[in-house]
């Protein structure tokens, strides 16, 4: 038999813990976090973009090589691809990164 008193015990959990984010909450809502902390990953995040788009394209390029037996020709066309890929979405990370910092200094 099922023990009845599981459902307010996360009823409880659930109280303390809405309890605890109103007392750590700012009078402005969401806590302030500094500028480095709040855009530090846009530039890690951009260069994983450009190795990944490389690396893919790479290996892509290698698995058609190997398979279809004309190396390096699908190597090098697929290797500028990746890395034109990933370069592409490296300017778009860094770009959204910069729009969302902009639209942060100049709310509406």
């Amino acid at each position: 038999m099922a023990r009845e008193d599981g459902p307010s015990k996360f009823k409880d959990f659930d109280d303390r813990m809405r309890r605890l984010r109103t007392e750590a909450d700012l009078p402005g809502g969401e806590p302030e976090r500094p500028e480095r902390a709040r855009y530090g990953g846009s530039g890690v995040q951009a260069g994983i973009e450009l190795v990944a788009g490389v690396i893919g394209g790479g290996l892509i390029g290698y698995g058609l090589d190997r398979w279809l037996e004309t190396w390096p020709i699908l190597f090098v066309v697929f290797f500028f691809l990746g890395a034109a890929a990933g370069t592409l979405n490296a300017y778009r990370h860094i770009r959204r990164a910069g729009l969302d910092a902009e639209r942060d200094q100049h709310p509406r």
